[in-house]
């Protein structure tokens, strides 16, 4: 079973999304931290707990992930992130996740990106 972060890698990677430059796990490289010229998501564990009590012992795990999406400043005129995000959402929900929040979108003081977090969970038998 692959970790949570690379079963959504391996998804948003499968989907082709062409508004999303790169996909990292865990944390974003030093090189590209100041990075404000490309859209960036970066995939981050949040619960890897046993799931599916029975007979004393656990069945299965429920496992999360943190979402968070840094737009390059400069958007095309026409992209929609809103509409871009729904896609995203329904594919997620499609693959077994459920959309447990998906938070306000929110401006970085220092590099003046759109930001966006969201976070799904999945259980899944073992």
């Amino acid at each position: 079973m692959l970790l949570p972060v690379s079963q959504v890698a391996s998804l948003v990677n499968a989907l082709k999304l062409t508004w999303i430059d790169k996909v990292y796990l865990n944390e974003i490289p030093n090189e590209d931290l100041d990075n404000t010229t490309s859209t960036v998501m970066l995939l981050q564990e949040t619960d890897s707990s046993p799931a599916y009590h029975a007979n004393s012992t656990f069945k299965g795990l429920a496992m999360g992930v943190e979402i968070q999406i840094f737009y390059k400043v400069d958007l095309e005129d026409d992209f929609n992130p809103l509409e871009a995000e729904i896609a995203l959402l329904k594919a997620l929900k499609d693959a077994g996740w459920l959309i447990v929040a998906s938070q306000h979108h929110t401006t970085d003081p220092d590099t003046n990106q759109l930001t966006k977090t969201i976070y799904v969970t999945k259980n899944e038998m073992i």
